[in-house]
């Protein structure tokens, strides 16, 4: 009898170990603002398979949920303004043809409810037209005339933040800016500071997006990290990549992004800069949680501050490709087959079974004492996924459950350590604050950045945001 239970717990064992591990559902906040009393987000899910049926925003004390159906920007027709802002500098005539090509598969790829606005940037910021339709928009690139011999990237980009913020907005409208340029400044007049843009950019309602030409590295990093503080996509047409493909791969980001409406008029706080969390949920389960800040107006109508008397039931969005499953109506509780939900789901329910057929099997064999639950200390905390952009990592974790703190160091004890000389030995520190993700300059002597800002003193994190500590580069995930 031994044997055959020793065998069933092998075999069960081998099944286990055969199955994939499923990636960690993740959601990243890339955009937030309010109009008029509905605060809109827009999220980048990642991995997420099982069907979100409820999502809720949180605003200091208040819980507001989301109206209406969940569904990504090209499901929902959501209206997106592409205002492309080419560099006229008189270093740029060699790429004028990769421009009209990615203009040319812009306009065809990105969806019906699309407008387009063109504006050219040198020594000035300079709007050449507005409201353009797909098809007009290729003969609008064609007339640029590359001679400008100022290159006022920085001013420029102010200039086109004030713009964007006098046009008035059309609902959940999502604003994007794309800058065609070799990121090269030039600017005589001194103009708007690196520090002072980046700061300016990360705070924005606009999402900047820019493809790069050139081979200026250094000029091309920092407007990817301009670019990174947006939640943007920074690109470079050369050999491995086209200008075509540059614009497919945008057009493909912005509309698989989940747009999200939660009204708000019952807010009663005193407006200004407030954190913000949004939590998605599959019936009574969380899957994923994504957090950033958001400015609310104090204009914001107080409203009534009663809670509702029933929470309305969000459906899901029918649509595959956001990974969202079911039917756009309340419905009585049904099956998998009859609900949509991605067969992984049902893996995991054969796979719990087994999981607990052998935890069993064990048990009878090994004799061992019934085991204790975790504390809520032990609870797992904040997955987080770490990706290595410059140094040499020493220590072997990539991936972490952040519940206290992780530091960031050159010694081998710190949870994230590298093999650098100009590294403090406890130089940085990510830690929870009960809110939100934090970042910490532990006095080291080389400093830390985020997304090219010092840190001098705690500040949120954002899932993706670049971090530089010493000659070091990295990402968190989560």
């Amino acid at each position: 009898m031994k044997r055959f239970l020793l065998t069933g717990l092998s075999a069960l064992l081998a099944v286990l170990l055969s199955i994939p591990v499923l990636a960690a559902e993740q959601a990243e906040l890339v955009r937030a603002f309010v109009y008029e009393d509905t605060l809109y987000t827009y999220v980048e899910l990642t991995d997420v398979t099982r069907p979100i049926t409820k999502a809720d925003a949180t605003l200091g004390t208040h819980v507001f949920p989301a109206s209406g159906t969940l569904e990504t920007v090209r499901q929902a027709g959501s209206p997106v303004t592409y205002l492309l802002l080419v560099d006229c500098s008189n270093s740029m005539p060699d790429f004028q043809a990769d421009i009209q090509a990615f203009a040319a598969e812009l306009a065809r790829t990105a969806g019906e409810n699309t407008r387009f606005i063109l504006a050219t940037f040198g020594k000035d910021f300079t709007v050449l037209a507005e409201d353009l339709t797909a098809d007009s928009l290729s003969a609008q690139i064609d007339t640029i005339a590359y001679t400008a011999t100022q290159t006022r990237l920085h001013s420029s980009l102010g200039e086109m933040l004030d713009y964007f913020e006098s046009l008035p907005r059309q609902g959940s409208e999502l604003r994007s800016a794309v800058v065609l340029s070799d990121a090269v400044q030039y600017d005589p007049q001194g103009g708007v500071s690196y520090e002072e843009i980046l700061d300016r950019i990360s705070r924005s309602d606009v999402m900047v997006h820019s493809v790069g030409f050139g081979t200026d590295t250094g000029a091309l990093e920092d407007m990817a990290r301009l670019v990174g503080a947006s939640g943007g996509i920074h690109a470079v047409v050369g050999p491995s990549l086209t200008a075509q493909a540059a614009a497919e791969d945008l057009t493909e980001y912005a509309n698989n992004l989940l747009v999200t409406g939660f009204p708000i008029s019952s807010y009663s706080g005193q407006g200004g800069t407030e954190h913000l969390s949004v939590t998605f949920g599959s019936g009574a389960e969380l899957i994923c949680r994504a957090e950033t800040e958001v400015d609310i107006p104090e204009t914001l109508s107080s409203g009534s501050s009663e809670t509702p008397a029933e929470e309305p039931v969000l459906p899901p969005s029918d649509a595959a490709s956001s990974g969202m499953g079911g039917a756009a109506d309340t419905a009585p509780e049904k099956t998998p087959q009859e609900t949509g939900v991605p067969i992984s789901g049902a893996v995991a329910g054969a796979v719990g079974g087994v999981v607990i057929l052998a935890v069993v099997l064990a048990a009878v064999l090994l004799r061992r004492k019934k085991p204790v639950l975790a504390s809520a200390a032990d609870q797992p905390g904040i997955y987080m996924r770490l990706e290595v952009l410059e140094g040499t990592l020493t220590s072997t974790r990539t991936e972490f459950d952040l519940t206290d703190e992780l530091l960031v160091g050159r010694d081998a004890g710190c949870d994230i350590a590298f093999d650098s000389p100009v590294l403090s030995r406890r130089h940085t520190r990510i830690f929870w604050d009960g809110t939100a993700v934090r970042i910490q300059d532990l006095g080291s002597q080389n400093g830390t950045a985020v997304s090219g800002a010092v840190v001098t003193e705690p500040r949120i994190l954002r899932s993706g945001d670049e971090i530089t500590a010493g000659d070091v580069r990295f990402r968190l995930k989560f």
